[in-house]
């Protein structure tokens, strides 16, 4: 059972040692490897443990197995256990026929509380071989147990709230357990029952110990409570009643009914129903109106006109009466031109002398740009000055299609011409808008990590006439504000934006026949109107968004993934002559290939459940594809002709394992904690959209980045991301028992969260530290290639406002090339 000497060698003093039991056992062999001076010395098989937890009612038995020894006792904190409170028991090793002394003694709650001193109290083991020829008064010492009162508060510091969830919603019951040693174990009852995270994948136990429900459900409604448990005792939080609610939504119109009455001027009606679905529990009821009505005229059987009145005066009423009529149509008509003719000149007043084509100064030229929008424009210029190959994608055109209500487009192309044309056509539209631009002609924004994100774009061309509906901020170059109030009013009354949609992912503006560009610096996201594709004399406005909201997101497949942001255009009744041209990032490794990609698109209204469709597969284009795709490493362009919403999704060739580039970046609060201290690390797609929505999160929540934002490659075949924290500096502790976290694959891979994060808490022991450096190391499980790594250092006293003055800079968030 055991091999070589173990424990410290310590002389016996004087007197001390033997006592009445001095004499038990002879020890068996001396199987030891070590010294001849100390091959017959006691040999500990068994040593006492790290700690032991003591209750009040329940003593801790701390035991010592030795090989080799005639005696052996116990010390307590310097104290020697009196030899009528220990237990000695000789045993022989049915194995090697071995004989050892197993000494054991119970150390009760009093007995620790009546310990005073400095260090924790602890017992170790003593252990003499009287028979030794080479060191009789040697004593050997085993290493100290301590011995710990076990305790659980009972005042939890976070308690889960009652809350009132819509369907389909995320939400999150929040739960601090109170403290305790040992550190108290957290679970979750719901209706009294223990909650089974491995049956229910929609319900989650984060590191924080909070209970998150990914899509909320009817069945998910109940009584939840947060329980926590140590050996000392179990503790209960109060339930919390979790409600999930529906909104009410419209049945379909019924069929019109017949005419009320048979002859003459009647109704006819129609109803709906507020069930499509129901309101359940406390949901909105339906707004608007349960039935529609409409007048009906039914024919009178035998019904007589009359021709030729036979009395003279009701023929000459009959004249009278037609000319009063005559006199009031002929002037509501005079006065609908005059009004008409009003409006038009005074629009065509609006577009010719529009606050964006007037010049202040007289001389023709508009006033240079500020650093600060130079800087701003230079990310939406630079994105689409470099020109995709345009050569290496098969191009699909649309055919006419009379029965389309998109008519207004180009002559028809003939199937068989050549493919070569539609990217050149691309290619023309992304040269054009990117470099037919005047000296005014530049997209004006604020700093991103400013507080505004209003966007405006401004054309001094002659013949330009677009213009953004935004308010300019006070950095910018100064505009008439009559005029601009009035451009804002027209195109805020004439466009009906997503309700959803972030103020700072949304930019629009007024196109006319000379077209132009919309851009989202923040985003990396671009709508080109190439001239023409607007009639002449008309004028279209056109908005551009992202799409951050998680339900906006399509639901995805195991085998699929994201690969780029939801982008939004519209409104959707516009009708183009030529397609537009829409560019945007993307996270797939094309270097590594094996991707399967496809660009999906989504037509439903914005206030209906959203249903996506793949419009086209790349590299299975045919002619009557309806869009045509172009992919460079990071980017992708889409030539359309349609307003909708897009997206590209891709997934892994068969037998193949696709890699999409992720983006790193952690955060923690600004301001100094009091006793907790919370990174939050998130992984979110490689494009600068994500990035921006994580940055636009974290300001509402004053965060503070702590390190550059950093790359990492994330691979197909279902392995789960690790995040361990490490080299933790001193007077920190992290409550994570094993400062170990694994994020599911398929969270990341085909999961509908924008900013899918995981925190590590950590706790202040020593208040003198106001510096706290740690590295958290991120990797793919059974992946050791993919990895990186995040430093932390943090000096707690230096406080500043959030994103006042961020450690990296903006320029360096943009996304890095792939090869």
């Amino acid at each position: 059972m055991g091999g070589g000497i173990s424990g410290v060698f310590i002389p016996m003093a004087a007197g001390q040692g033997g006592g009445g039991d001095g004499g038990i056992g002879g020890g068996g062999s001396n199987t030891g490897t070590g010294t001849n001076a100390a091959s017959d010395l006691p040999v500990f098989l068994k040593q006492p443990d790290d700690v032991y937890y003591v209750l009040r009612h329940k003593p801790v038995l701390v035991s010592c197995h030795v090989k080799g020894a005639t005696d052996v006792h116990f010390k307590c904190s310097g104290q020697v256990v009196p030899l009528r409170s220990m237990s000695k028991v000789e045993v022989t090793d049915p194995k090697s026929g071995d004989k050892y002394l197993i000494t054991s003694i119970q150390v009760t709650r009093e007995e620790v509380d009546a310990y005073f001193g400095k260090d924790d109290y602890s017992c170790d083991c003593h252990a003499w071989n009287k028979k030794s020829k080479t060191a009789p008064d040697t004593a050997v010492v085993s290493k100290e147990g301590i011995i710990r009162k076990s305790y659980l508060k009972k005042r939890f510091y976070r308690e889960p709230i009652s809350s009132f969830v819509k369907v389909e919603d995320t939400t999150q019951l929040e739960c601090l357990p109170p403290d305790g040693d040992p550190m108290p174990e957290v679970f979750w009852l719901k209706d009294g029952q223990l909650v089974d995270f491995v049956k229910d994948d929609n319900l989650i136990n984060s590191h924080d110990n909070s209970l998150i429900i990914n899509q909320a459900r009817l069945s998910d409604m109940g009584n939840y409570t947060c329980g926590a448990q140590n050996l000392a005792s179990k503790r209960l939080s109060v339930p919390a009643t979790l409600t999930v609610f529906v909104d009410g939504g419209w049945s379909t119109w019924s069929q019109w009914t017949e005419c009320s009455v048979k002859c003459g001027r009647g109704l006819q009606k129609r109803m709906r129903s507020c069930s499509n679905p129901s309101p359940m529990n406390g949901g909105m009821n339906c707004h608007g109106d349960t039935t529609q009505k409409t007048s009906c005229n039914a024919l009178c059987p035998g019904a007589v006109v009359l021709v030729n009145p036979t009395d003279p005066g009701e023929a000459e009423d009959s004249n009278n009466m037609a000319m009063y009529i005559g006199v009031c149509v002929a002037f509501a008509v005079c006065i609908t031109v005059v009004v008409i003719l009003v409006l038009i000149i005074r629009r065509r007043n609006i577009q010719n002398q529009g606050v964006f084509d007037m010049d202040p100064t007289g001389d023709g030229n508009l006033p240079p740009l500020e650093n600060d929008e130079k800087k701003a424009s230079k990310n939406c210029h630079d994105m689409v000055s470099v020109q995709p190959d345009l050569t290496q994608t098969v191009v699909s055109i649309r055919p006419a299609n009379v029965d389309s209500p998109n008519n207004n487009i180009e002559p028809t192309v003939d199937k068989t011409a050549s493919m070569s044309n539609k990217s050149q056509q691309l290619a023309q539209t992304l040269s054009k808008g990117g470099s037919k631009h005047g000296p005014g002609d530049h997209l004006l924004t604020e700093n991103p990590l400013g507080g505004s994100m209003e966007k405006l774009a401004i054309k001094s061309h002659p013949k330009n006439t677009m213009s953004m509906s935004s308010s300019m901020s006070m950095n910018q170059r100064p505009i008439s504000n009559g005029d601009v109030q009035s451009a804002s009013r027209l195109s805020l009354m004439s466009t009906q934006l997503p309700c959803n949609i972030e103020a700072d992912a949304v930019i629009w503006g007024t196109f006319t026949h000379t077209g132009g560009r919309l851009c989202l610096n923040e985003s990396g996201v671009s709508l080109t109107v190439p001239e023409g594709a607007i009639c002449k004399g008309d004028s279209e406005e056109v908005f551009l968004a992202v799409c951050r909201d998680d339900k906006d997101r399509p639901k995805l497949t195991d085998k699929q993934t994201i690969l780029s942001p939801v982008i939004l255009c519209g409104p959707t009744s516009v009708l183009l002559k030529k397609p537009v041209v829409i560019s945007f990032q993307h996270c797939a490794n094309m270097r590594q290939g094996a991707w399967i990609l496809s660009v999906y698109n989504c037509d439903t209204p914005i206030d209906e459940a959203s249903y996506w469709t793949k419009l086209v597969t790349l590299g299975q284009e045919t002619i009557n594809t309806p869009i045509y795709t172009q992919l460079d490493p990071n980017h992708c362009h889409i030539m359309t002709e349609q307003l909708h919403r897009y997206t590209l999704i891709g997934e892994s060739v068969p037998g193949g394992r696709a890699i999409k580039i992720l983006r790193l970046v952690a955060f923690a609060p600004a301001m100094p904690p009091s006793m907790d201290y919370s990174i939050r690390v998130y992984v979110v797609e490689d494009t600068q959209d994500a990035l921006e929505g994580v940055i636009q999160v974290e300001r509402k929540l004053g965060g503070r980045l702590l390190d550059k934002p950093k790359q990492i490659p994330f691979q197909d075949g279902g392995n789960n991301l690790c995040l361990t924290i490490e080299e933790l500096s001193s007077g920190w502790r992290s409550k994570l028992a094993a400062n170990y976290q694994e994020i599911p694959f398929r969270h990341i891979w085909s999961g509908n969260q924008n900013n899918l994060h995981c925190s590590f808490s950590l706790e202040l022991l020593d208040r003198s530290q106001h510096k706290i450096s740690c590295k958290i190391q991120v990797y793919q499980k059974a992946i050791l290639s993919n990895r990186q790594l995040l430093h932390v250092f943090t000096n707690l006293k230096d406080i500043s406002c959030p994103y006042s003055e961020p450690i990296v800079p903006l320029a360096e968030f943009t996304q890095c090339p792939r090869q």
